[in-house]
């Protein structure tokens, strides 16, 4: 596909979107935006960007994809990468597997022995699962039986089944409100007035069972954070509680998701088509987010692309349209990933890898098997 690009200055047609660059860029892997239309956004028919210049080969196309860190916060959950040469399709499937197929441990049954809070068993419970656990799922494996119903397995609902120490996880939580007897007369607030008016995710306590308190001596199963509110009580208010966490992926449901978020951008691209000088200098830096474009002895810069959020402002300055081209490089994906606490980012990064490096193996297999069949 060949596309054109008429100049708002001029009624004569550009040359082809193939036959030129953009700061080194080949304008063919460039999406151009344009006041209110998005052109070169068609669909490619390979997902691997150097295969649409040429003969598919695997060796080319790996030298081609790129890695590179950008920025990873002090407590490593936090991180910023760049993927750099492939399309979308592959982009989209790495995020879809951070948030639904890397696994994590999370709680999964919740054994409530007392609950006088104004806070309903089932809405209770779901809280409770909600809450990120600081443990390795790696160190587990996944559980292979329901316990639901009633008599499954011969466990009855009245009973707690035995848990097994390479698939469950054990807290217990065991918090009563009652009188502050030394609070002053002047005193107004529950947390004055009364010990243990809030409950936090501090309050749940590890329960080893067979040999984890020898596996896990260095770094024992927590959680996340221990400022979480689970609720609030008042004087003669309990709550007691066991729970068993196992691993899971998000998929199944959301409390297994090991991020908070996982996310990517095209990375943006702005070329200056003549020198903006003045008062248009001006109006143009501010036309863009901070820190994209300075003035330099008068004259405005593009310094940093990559900060853009793409949102077309400089468009709507009539003087300003003939001189800016903005769009985004097709194959240039910037990844935001958010860890909920359990692994670093990083390492959740690596992990979403094998299970693409899984299901690639498996679909290979699947296909060798069908093509035996015909052979």
């Amino acid at each position: 596909l060949i596309v054109f690009r008429m100049p708002r200055s001029s009624k004569k047609t550009s040359k082809k979107v193939e036959d030129m660059e953009v700061d080194g860029e080949d304008r063919g892997n460039l999406l151009f935006m344009e006041n209110e239309r998005v052109i070169n956004a068609f669909d490619s028919p390979s997902d691997v960007a150097s295969a649409r210049r040429g003969a598919f080969n695997v060796k080319s196309i790996l030298k081609e994809i790129k890695v590179e860190m950008i920025k990873e916060t002090d407590e490593k959950m936090t991180l910023e990468y760049d993927i750099i040469g492939v399309d979308a399709p592959i982009a989209n499937a790495l995020r879809r597997v951070l948030i639904a197929e890397v696994p994590s441990m999370a709680i999964e049954k919740i054994y409530l022995y007392q609950n006088t809070s104004v806070i309903q068993d089932e809405v209770l419970s779901h809280r409770l699962g909600l809450l990120p656990l600081y443990c390795d799922p790696r160190e587990f494996e996944m559980p292979k039986e329901k316990i639901v119903g009633i008599n499954e397995n011969g466990v009855d609902c009245e009973e707690v089944p035995t848990p097994d120490p390479n698939v469950h996880l054990v807290f217990s939580i065991n918090v009563t409100c009652t009188k502050n007897a030394k609070a002053s007369a002047a005193a107004s607030e529950p947390s004055e007035l009364y010990h243990d008016s809030s409950v936090y995710s501090s309050a749940f306590q590890w329960i080893p069972i067979g040999d984890q308190k020898e596996r896990f001596a260095a770094n024992p199963p927590r959680m996340v954070h221990e400022d979480i509110l689970v609720a609030k009580m008042r004087p003669g208010q309990q709550i007691e509680a066991l729970v068993h966490c196992v691993k899971g992926i998000g998929r199944d449901h959301a409390k297994f998701s090991p991020v908070a978020t996982a996310s990517y951008r095209l990375l943006p691209f702005i070329n200056l088509n003549r020198e903006v000088e003045g008062a248009e200098a001006e109006l143009l830096q501010k036309a863009f987010s901070e820190g994209v474009v300075e003035i330099r002895e008068g004259k405005a810069v593009v310094v940093d692309a990559r900060r853009d959020t793409s949102s077309r402002n400089v468009f709507r300055h009539e003087e300003l349209e003939d001189a800016v081209e903005m769009g985004k490089v097709k194959d240039h994906f910037i990844f935001s990933v958010e860890s909920t606490g359990a692994l670093p980012a990083s390492t959740l990064v690596v992990e979403a890898c094998k299970v693409l490096e899984r299901k690639s193996r498996v679909l290979k297999e699947l296909i060798s098997a069908s093509l035996a069949e015909f052979a």
